[in-house]
């Protein structure tokens, strides 16, 4: 009677560790199905960060971009005010020339009629 009492509680142990690495072995397909979600999770947020990476170096590329545009655009306004300038000059430089020589063409007419004076005397 003593030995069948142990056979029932060896038996009733045996069912019992079952159990428990039943229940152990669900609660590690459990983890494990955790955890490859949180790999997929962990992949999909470093694909964000690198799309979000490229982003931000096309932005930074866009700005280097853009500040060198800026840059040509103000060397451009200088190198065009000094033409103008340059215009200017020249514009003021024939203006002289022209009065010079209306000047000279003046001194002419006045020469040619004090020789015609001068030969009728």
């Amino acid at each position: 009677a003593h030995s069948d009492a142990c056979v029932v509680n060896l038996q009733l142990e045996k069912e019992s560790f079952a159990r428990s690495i039943e229940e152990l072995s669900n609660q590690k397909r459990e983890f494990n199905d955790c955890l490859a979600s949180s790999n997929a999770r962990v992949a999909s947020l470093q694909l964000e960060k690198e799309k979000l990476l490229k982003s931000i170096n096309q932005e930074h590329e866009l700005e280097e971009r853009l500040a060198h545009s800026d840059a040509c655009v103000a060397n451009l306004q200088l190198e065009k005010e000094t033409l103008l300038k340059s215009i200017e000059e020249s514009s003021n430089q024939q203006r002289e020339l022209n009065d010079r020589l209306a000047h000279s063409d003046a001194c002419v007419v006045n020469l040619q009629l004090e020789k015609e004076s001068f030969a009728r005397s």
